[in-house]
């Protein structure tokens, strides 16, 4: 295998690294894509993510590796997401769409910017998933597909979708009241069914567990009607003070 992949500006979740999320389902389409397949994928991330630099994408027995140089930036290998159990579908939409009013990174978050959950990025531009922290364990968040972010027959790409489950898993591992950054360590996803433009979806996150700084969550993204769309699990590093 010899590629490369360049993420641009824009696909960023700190401001000037890209989005954990994205990166990764973007990965994760070429391991697919190389080993054939559309299963779950496990993408860890080892160093922040470059914008505008082109990276090169290698193949090394059973994974993918992402360099810029020397430096290993991320590898994708094949993962298993059907040990999680996901929350159920929400049944009041009532609460999901008061997140796209409250819910997501504002003005003065480290995220303002972020691709999936700022709120700072208009519609069209960011993902604008956005929830929050319950305070039990769990995360709710609003999301809206839009066809910026479609292909040709007006179904949300794969990474974006990798996107969406990135962010609420953070608001429902991390303690409300811990104000430090977590950052993504490891992303393990597989999309089942991808949503079409305009159609109304929620993400449910849930606390799998802690170890130190590393914080274990899960994600489900579901449509309105409660159909299963994607399932993640997510391993994340808080930022120490």
């Amino acid at each position: 295998m010899d590629d490369t992949l360049i993420i641009k500006a824009g696909f960023n979740g700190p401001r000037l690294s890209g989005n954990g999320g994205y990166v990764s389902g973007l990965l994760a389409e070429r391991y697919n894509k190389a080993f054939g397949g559309d299963g779950a994928v496990e993408i860890t991330l080892r160093a922040p993510i470059p914008i505008e630099t082109r990276m090169n994408l290698l193949r090394e027995d059973a994974a993918i590796t992402m360099r810029d140089g020397d430096t290993l930036i991320c590898e994708a290998r094949a993962g298993k997401v059907d040990h999680l159990d996901p929350p159920k579908p929400p049944s009041d939409w009532n609460a999901v769409l008061h997140q796209d009013a409250v819910g997501g990174c504002g003005e003065g978050s480290d995220f303002q910017w972020c691709l999936v959950c700022g709120r700072s990025r208009g519609v069209g531009d960011g993902l604008r998933v956005f929830g929050s922290h319950s305070g039990s364990g769990t995360s709710l968040s609003c999301y809206v597909p839009h066809a910026n972010h479609a292909d040709g027959d007006g179904r949300i790409r794969p990474e974006f979708l990798w996107g969406t489950l990135d962010c609420p898993g953070a608001w429902a591992a991390q303690d409300p009241d811990d104000i430090r950054p977590a950052l993504t360590g490891r992303m393990t996803a597989k999309v089942l069914e991808r949503p079409r433009v305009g159609e109304r979806c929620a993400v449910v996150g849930w606390r799998i567990g802690a170890e130190g700084r590393k914080l274990y969550s899960g994600t489900a993204l579901y449509t309105k009607s409660g159909r299963l769309c994607a399932l993640g699990h997510c391993t994340w590093i808080v930022l120490k003070e």
